[in-house]
């Protein structure tokens, strides 16, 4: 048996965020969320710095999964 340690990934993606249009302070998380159907989220975004409300959609593609017996 083998021991192997990894360290930390050098292209490691970080989480993305949102960054308030009229002051630039960053937003971690929505107000709410909201599911439209299978394809579609909605979520109000609300800066705490300045009060700045704003709403983006998520669009997911449909997925082409076949089932093989």
């Amino acid at each position: 048996m083998e021991l192997r340690t990894v360290g930390p990934r050098k292209n490691a993606h970080t989480r993305l965020h949102n960054q308030c249009a009229q002051c630039g302070e960053t937003i971690f998380l929505p107000e709410w969320s909201e599911y439209l159907d299978r394809h579609r989220l909605r979520h109000l975004w609300e800066c705490e710095a300045c009060g700045y409300k704003f709403e983006t959609l998520v669009s997911f593609p449909e997925l082409n999964v076949s089932l093989v017996p």
